[in-house]
């Protein structure tokens, strides 16, 4: 009976301490065996350039953190990966045929019970993309906390997927190439478009679920850009230069925006300073609940 009581007191206190930890913000992740150690295991791939104009990038990753950036001039993609060989598999494939290659992390569908947080998956990647080829790029992120650094690239499309995860995306220099279009769809979390007029794409759509959107307007914009924002839930911040002219489209069920320093005429709002900028943007928002937030810096 001793024991028994001593068993079941032990139970009590490890339930109490799975509550606590539950309670404190750390993620219970319920799997199928008993908890166990991580496998982390190395992976690289990478092809050297041989001539090749263009590129079509599959980026997957499906948890943990990764940063994809230019690299050096004589690589046509790397991938240096560390992961959870326990819970995931590594993505590396290249056709030469249809000049495109899959990089990246995938699931298993197998593993423990884990007590996880932000440190319990050490698990890594860095892309790197070479400046001398045109790029497609499609990018597709599940939970990850994930920094883009595009600058510097030859970008031709650009097309992110996004689950719960905390994504930056940075042009830190301009686009050497004519992109045609940039589409961004996120499920929940946030993400942050820096420099976005350096893409030099002349059409953007953001399809949003939950959660927040900041897009850095600052950049060389080509000529009469578009920007088309279709959200869920939740609001985007339009961080906006004063030289660069706006007209806001709003629609949508309880779709708000802040007006201060427009005009509106017809529905359509129109920054004051329209007429007299060089760069112009036209933006149309629809958003069931949520609304758009324009900050001049």
């Amino acid at each position: 009976m001793t024991r028994h009581r001593e068993r079941s007191d032990a139970i009590s206190r490890l339930l109490r301490d799975l509550r606590s930890l539950a309670m404190t913000g750390v993620a219970l992740t319920l799997l199928a065996s008993p908890l166990a150690a991580q496998t982390i295991r190395d992976y690289e791939y990478s092809r050297p350039l041989r001539g090749e104009e263009q590129l079509r990038a599959i980026v997957e990753f499906g948890a943990g953190r990764l940063a994809l950036r230019a690299g050096a001039g004589d690589h046509l993609y790397s991938l240096i990966l560390r992961y959870d060989a326990d819970r995931f598999r590594p993505i590396g494939s290249y056709n030469a045929a249809g000049a495109e290659v899959r990089l990246g992390v995938e699931g298993t569908g197998s593993g423990g019970i884990r007590v996880d947080s932000r440190r319990a998956l050490p698990q890594t990647a860095v892309v790197e993309l070479p400046t001398s080829v045109a790029l497609s790029l499609d990018i597709r992120l599940g939970a990850t906390e994930s920094t883009l650094e595009l600058g510097g690239l030859r970008i031709s499309e650009f097309d992110l997927k996004t689950g719960a995860s905390r994504t930056s995306v940075t042009f830190g220099s301009k686009n050497r190439e004519s992109c045609r279009t940039a589409s961004v769809t996120s499920g929940a979390g946030e993400i942050t478009v820096m420099n976005a007029g350096n893409s030099g794409c002349r059409s953007w759509r953001f399809d949003g679920g939950v959660g927040a959107v900041t897009i850095d307007l600052g950049g060389a914009w080509p000529a009469d850009a578009r920007l088309s924002l279709n959200m869920a839930l939740g609001g985007v911040t339009l961080q906006t230069p004063r030289d660069l002219g706006l007209k806001v489209r709003v629609g949508g069920f309880l779709a708000g925006f802040e007006s201060s320093g427009f005009s509106k005429e017809n529905g359509v709002y129109t920054s004051a300073n329209y007429a007299a900028a060089a760069r112009h943007i036209e933006v149309t928002v629809t958003s069931a609940l949520g609304g758009v937030k324009v900050e001049w810096k």
